[in-house]
Parts: C-alpha cells; sequence; structure tokens
C-alpha cells in the first residue's frame, strides 16, 4: 500500500501509518513509503525574520550538531546511524540547504504546524518549541 492511498483512507489510517514507521527500530530512520519517500508532517509556514535572522553561524550549525548529525552524517554507518536512511545526511550546508522542505516537515515549527518526528521520540535530548520555531525561520532564510 502506497502513501497516497493511506492518505486517501483518511487521517486515521495516515496517522496509524506514520506512527508504526519507527515501531520496528525506534530510530532516526523509517516511516518511508513504498516509494522511498519521507512523509513528514505539515509544511510550517514559517517566515525568514526581516532583520537579525538565524544563520548557521549563530543557531543552524549548533542545532544540527546537537540533534541530528549522530544519526544523518556520512560518517556515520551502519547501526550506529539507528536507522537513518543512507543518504540523508546533514554534513553540510548544501546537504541542508537541497533538504530543507523535508527537515521543515519533520523538525520545526512555525504559525502552520510544529513538527516532531525527528530526533525521534527515542531519543532523550529534544529541541525546545523555541529552537523548532528558530530552525523554522532559519529554513525559511535559506540556511544562510
Amino acid at each position: 500500500m502506497t502513501f497516497r492511498s493511506l492518505y486517501r483512507l483518511g487521517p486515521l489510517a495516515l496517522a496509524a501509518y506514520l506512527c508504526l514507521g519507527h515501531a520496528d527500530n525506534g530510530g532516526c530512520g523509517g516511516g518511508e513509503d513504498e516509494d522511498g519517500h519521507h512523509p513528514g508532517g505539515a509544511a510550517t509556514g514559517a517566515t525568514c525574520p526581516s532583520s537579525n535572522g538565524p544563520s548557521a553561524q549563530n543557531f543552524g550549525t549548533a542545532f544540527m550538531q546537537t540533534y541530528c548529525l549522530s544519526c544523518h552524517s556520512k560518517s556515520v554507518t551502519g547501526t550506529a546511524r539507528a536507522g537513518a536512511t543512507v543518504g540523508v545526511d546533514f554534513d553540510t550546508l548544501d546537504e541542508v540547504r537541497r533538504q530543507r522542505a523535508m527537515i521543515d516537515t519533520h523538525a520545526a515549527a512555525g504559525p502552520n504546524a510544529t513538527n516532531k518526528e525527528m530526533p525521534p521520540a527515542s531519543i532523550p535530548h529534544q529541541p525546545t518549541q523555541e529552537e523548532r520555531e528558530k530552525l523554522g525561520q532559519w529554513l525559511a532564510c535559506g540556511a544562510p
């Protein structure tokens, strides 16, 4: 069954599918549909502040190192990736920029949504709401 067909069955079927995506390994990966897509939450609708927006230097690099790179790095292999899909890595700003929409729908917050799929609930140290909102802003700014 594909993600689209689950979506057509209604929100309950979709929620069950997304919840079960991590049940088998509790890790960073999983949740892919049959086509290899990574369904996340909704786009946050975060916007880039007109001044003093977050940058890699004052926010993004530390956020990614703290919450993402323990699983989503090319240098992490095998079971150490805790199920993170190979190729979904955030070692460079270019990789983050290419995957901004996916990061937004999995880990960021904004006026339209707060997405908490990543890091998985099994990881004890989680971003605060304020950090998730700042992540959404940073991504909306283009991850400068």
